[in-house]
């Protein structure tokens, strides 16, 4: 069938060839007469027929060969186009397969949330035919609420072309959505979107029975560490009381020691109960002068300066920066002297913003920069600035100390962009 197909394509050509030559052999026999009227017939007919067939072979040659390079086009691009239909019927097949074989519910809706495709899984999960699909919409099969929620989601996805996602419980079960976009390239507009659906139960119901463990372990350390303090605080009374009997210095002194190691003590129970709450409760937003201020020492002979900025700024941190805050001026009185003069600075910095924290202490040594937020390091408790850098790292924020020694301690709160913002003043 395709050789007679060919020859249609040649015949034509071949005849309008052969009119050609017959146009050229009567206009060169006519030019003869004209120019050269004394040459024989013989002699004109034998150069009539092979200038005409020099001109034919050539004119034939260069159509047929025209038509070669043409149809061998055509060959290519039909195998071309064969090869990509191919090609996308694989990929199609190995796409259906991959979505068929997975867990996950996965069908697509047009914007008006009208069903367009779905895999197995769902049809299963929702009890369906594919045929009792067709032409429907996502409301014809969910609750007036459910198809609300789902709708604006939808609306989201297409004017943002981006991907949107939620949580929800069905029939007792727990699912996270994922809504994508399809877009398309060459318009550039989502012209429809794809939903993956994960039961997400078993996650669910670890995190909740995890939630409740912790809940029962913090409720019981809260018991119990509240039970010791009250019995070290009447340790304590005990203790004073024998002191205020003892005659010896030998007595007096060993009950000072055990004063001290009930001291330490109770300042160990008030790390755990601040240690635990770190990260319990969800990170928010904290005007910084609001909480410098709530977190101030009632001390009378303390001089503390804050920025003027810091009332415009807020900073998304735990809720346990008022420790952090409270902990760095607590430092700072320690070692600062009889007057201590705390300033709170805020300096812009590329990618960053940092909160100064400046004292006029002796300074930190050189070698001790890193070592005094170690648990344990210092004189006091050593846990102060150990706590404030875990309370800190919840958010990403970072704390150094810059100072110079002999010049006070500087110390540098770093907290990233997009952790801090500009409310106006406070």
């Amino acid at each position: 069938m395709s050789r007679m197909n060919e020859l249609k394509t040649v015949y034509p050509a071949l005849t309008v060839v052969f009119l050609f030559a017959l146009v050229i052999m009567v206009l060169f026999e006519l030019a003869k007469q004209v120019i050269y009227p004394t040459i024989t017939i013989w002699e004109s007919h034998a150069i009539t027929i092979f200038s005409t067939s020099v001109i034919s072979v050539v004119i034939i040659f260069f159509s047929l060969r025209s038509i070669y390079l043409e149809r061998e086009k055509t060959k290519e691009a039909l195998w071309l186009q064969r090869d990509t239909e191919e090609r996308l019927q694989r990929s199609e097949k190995q796409y259906r397969s991959f979505v068929e074989s997975i867990e996950d519910s996965i069908f697509t809706v047009d914007s008006e949330c009208r069903y367009l495709q779905m895999n197995a899984r769902h049809l299963f999960r929702r009890g369906l035919s594919l045929d009792m699909y067709a032409g429907k919409r996502y409301g014809d099969f969910h609750l007036p609420e459910e198809t609300v929620i789902f709708t604006e989601m939808v609306a989201r996805v297409i004017s943002s072309k981006r991907q949107v996602q939620d949580e929800y419980r069905q029939n007792g079960r727990y699912y996270i959505r994922k809504l994508n976009p399809v877009i398309d390239p060459v318009m550039n507009s989502v012209i429809a979107v794809t939903v993956i659906s994960s039961d997400i139960t078993a996650r669910k119901n670890a995190e909740n029975n995890l939630e409740t463990i912790n809940r029962k372990l913090n409720l019981m350390n809260d018991i119990t560490r509240h039970d010791m303090i009250n019995h070290l605080t009447v340790l304590y009374s005990y203790l004073t009381l024998v002191g205020e009997e003892a005659g010896d210095t030998v007595t007096r002194k060993y009950l000072t020691n055990s004063e001290k190691v009930i001291d330490t003590i109770h300042a160990q129970l008030l790390f755990a109960r601040d240690y635990q709450k770190i990260g319990v409760e969800a990170p928010l937003w904290q005007n910084i002068s609001g909480k410098i201020r709530k977190a101030g020492l009632p001390l009378k002979n303390i001089s503390v300066t804050i920025d003027d900025r810091c009332s415009e700024i807020e900073i998304f941190a735990d809720p346990l920066f008022e420790k952090v805050l409270y902990n760095l001026m607590d430092n700072a009185v320690r070692y600062a002297g009889p007057q201590p003069v705390i300033r709170f600075i805020l300096s812009d910095e590329p990618g960053r913003l940092v909160l100064i924290c400046q004292d006029n202490g002796p300074g930190v040594p050189q070698k001790n920069k890193e070592k005094i937020f170690l648990r344990g390091f210092g004189k006091n408790t050593g846990i102060g600035l150990f706590l404030i850098r875990e309370i800190l790292s919840m958010t990403r924020i970072s704390i150094h100390e810059c100072g110079v020694e002999g010049e006070g301690g500087r110390f540098e709160i770093a907290i990233p962009a997009g952790a801090y913002r500009s409310v106006g003043k406070k």
